[in-house]
């Protein structure tokens, strides 16, 4: 190889290292120039979201003064705030004018009364308007008291929604009656565009807002109200009735202690065991009410009726029974008691059987819903001999 074939070779070396120290100082610079891209990027989001804060903060700022300015619910010219003024400019004035023009007029009618005949006319037209003008002072100025009245309770209530009248009377220096009538000439007049005083004329509200969400929480009380006073009358029934079936269950259970009694002194007669039975029977009849408070009509008659009569007659056979001399006829009322408490007996069988007539009602339904299910599953028998 010759000395031109290595110039050339050094030549190119060069010329590939020159491009590859380009291309790194390219990359560099893209890199740098994506870096300072991003920084700028992140700078102006940051700059921008903390701008986008203060004008959301700013905006919820101005939207809460907006709605709690109460200027937009006082009237920006409240009556007699104008009226009040020129009656009480052309009051003052006249009052002064037809006032000394009357005073002139009463001297001369002291001292030349008799002389000029129509100065007693004169000044009765002067009085007149002296008068007129002096109401029309008096209600200028009570228009504006009013008025100052008025800007008082403002300030007062400041950016509230509502305040209490005993607090705004105090800090008007008035009577408490006073207010409640002087806010409820405002309300009428238009001073206060939506002011509302409750029935119990305890607050002032502002705004029609204000007194719908009163409204709504009274409803609320009345309505709970009315439900706890609901479930104090249905406690108080639940009570009255649980109070009735266990005075009714107690007297039940008396009337077979004193049959139970009877029965243990004639433990040696025959007429025991049924007495036995009538005992069995009637507690069974009182255990099913007391479990089932429902049906204690159903045994009313039982318990104040047959229970009653049941127990007259074996006292009477006990009676009987004690006789030393066992005659016909004692023998005979004997007979006829046993035949009796066997009546008794199967009375109270029936009713017991009768308590239980939905039981078996209940029953019957659900083996006839459990055979009509089985038989839609075929699981009945005749399903499995097919």
């Amino acid at each position: 190889m010759d000395k031109k074939d290595f110039s050339d070779l050094e030549d190119q070396i060069m010329s590939t290292v020159t491009n590859a120290l380009k291309a790194i100082d390219f990359a560099n610079l893209k890199r740098d120039i994506s870096d300072k891209t991003e920084d700028t990027l992140n700078e102006f989001k940051s700059k921008f979201n903390e701008y986008s804060e203060k004008i959301e903060s700013k905006y919820r700022t101005i939207n809460k003064k907006a709605k709690n300015d109460i200027s937009t619910y006082i009237s920006k010219r409240p009556v007699g705030s104008i009226s009040g003024v020129i009656y009480t400019v052309f009051g003052s004035i006249g009052s002064l004018i037809f006032g000394f023009l009357v005073f002139i007029f009463l001297i001369f009618m002291i001292f030349l009364g008799g002389v000029i005949a129509n100065i007693y006319i004169a000044f009765g037209v002067l009085f007149a308007f002296f008068a007129v003008s002096l109401g029309l002072l008096l209600r200028g100025v009570n228009l504006r008291k009013r008025v100052k009245r008025f800007k008082t309770y403002v300030r007062f209530i400041e950016d509230n929604s509502y305040c209490l009248i005993k607090d705004l009377a105090r800090f008007a220096k008035e009577k408490e009656a006073f207010v409640i009538k002087d806010l409820n000439k405002m309300i009428n007049l238009g001073m206060f565009l939506e002011g509302h005083i409750d029935e119990e004329k305890t607050y002032f509200m502002l705004n029609d807002e204000v007194y719908g969400d009163y409204l709504n929480l009274k409803k609320q009380q009345m309505d709970k109200e009315k439900l706890n006073k609901k479930e104090e009358v249905n406690e108080d029934e639940n009570c009255s009735e649980k109070e009735k079936l266990n005075s009714i269950i107690k007297m039940g259970r008396s009337y077979i202690e004193q049959i139970k009694a009877v029965r243990n002194e004639l433990y040696k007669e025959e007429v025991a065991i049924k007495l036995d039975k009538l005992q069995s029977v009637a507690n069974q009849i009182l255990n099913y009410v007391e479990k089932n408070p429902k049906k204690l009509q159903e045994v009313n008659k039982f318990i104040n009726h047959y229970l009653p009569i049941t127990i007259k007659l074996i006292n009477s056979y006990k009676e009987l029974n004690n006789q030393l001399v066992q005659g016909e006829n004692i023998k005979n009322a004997k007979s006829e008691i046993e035949k009796s408490i066997d009546l008794i007996d199967n009375a109270f069988e029936n009713l017991l059987d009768d308590l239980y007539e939905d039981v078996v009602l209940d029953i019957s339904t659900d083996i006839s819903v459990l055979k009509t299910l089985f038989k839609q599953e075929g699981l009945t028998e005749e399903d499995f001999k097919k």
